[in-house]
């Protein structure tokens, strides 16, 4: 079976969460893909949890920890497919999430990134997402500018686009998907489907919840990197400006 789509997970001590991201994708209504799972350098359970799948479709592989933006385009270099899925260690898809991505990919040769809406799970609470939504093209292309609409667990590209694009920028430790998402759209459309198809969780330990400097600076730049390329509102860039100082000033004392 020649897989259609490669699921790339990157992981450092996941050992909670890492076998229900894994049966996720092994449940999934489309069943000719290949999931790469990358580990990096964990000191848990994580490998020994790895290695007791047996699938083919799984790729282990058991490295030091290249940090993500590494790890992700290596991911994506073994890829034997044109579409390329993403999901966290931590977060899983409903079964018929690659069903659907593949279903728009192929229908909408022009569409380069497709997401989805999700819901959050913190702790035991599922809800819908809290970030705002938007659906076609030119409406993502103008949000740009004021967040990213995309949730990294959720997104499906075509490699060849990732690869014309640059890879996933290593200065970046926080906002590598986001800079990615507006190089990828200079090649063609984006699209996010009104529809639920994963659940990410939600803590005070991950990356779109820790406030500190160095997240705060990288969003500003992309934000205003997103208002070149594509417009939007100047209200919005200024006020984000303004509340980033803020942030970093009340940071620095």
């Amino acid at each position: 079976m020649i897989p259609i789509v490669t699921i790339i997970t990157t992981v450092h001590n996941g050992e909670e969460f890492i076998e229900e991201c894994v049966h996720s994708i092994l449940g999934q209504t489309v069943e000719d893909f290949e999931h790469i799972i990358l580990n990096n350098g964990s000191t848990d359970g994580t490998a020994r949890i790895l290695d007791q799948f047996t699938d083919p479709r799984l790729q282990i592989i058991h490295q030091e920890n290249l940090g993500i933006s590494s790890s992700l385009n290596k991911g994506v270099r073994f890829s034997n497919c044109d579409l390329i899925a993403r999901l966290d260690a931590d977060d899983y898809c409903l079964s018929n999430r690659l069903e659907r991505q593949i279903s728009i990919m192929n229908e909408n040769p022009h569409v380069v990134l497709c997401g989805s809406r999700f819901h959050e799970l913190t702790g035991t609470k599922l809800s819908q997402q809290r970030v705002l939504f938007t659906e076609n093209d030119h409406a993502i292309r103008k949000a740009m500018s004021s967040f990213n609409p995309f949730a990294h667990s959720t997104v499906m590209f075509r490699k060849n686009c990732f690869i014309e694009a640059g890879y996933y920028n290593n200065k970046f430790k926080y906002a590598q998907d986001y800079d990615l998402w507006i190089r990828m759209l200079s090649l063609g459309e984006a699209y996010i489907l009104d529809e639920e198809l994963s659940v990410l969780r939600v803590s005070k330990k991950s990356n779109s919840y820790q406030n500190n400097r160095t997240q705060k600076i990288e969003g500003l730049l992309i934000r205003w990197s997103a208002f070149k390329k594509f417009g939007g509102n100047p209200t919005k860039i200024i006020y984000h400006f303004i509340k980033t100082l803020a942030g970093l000033i009340f940071l620095s004392k």
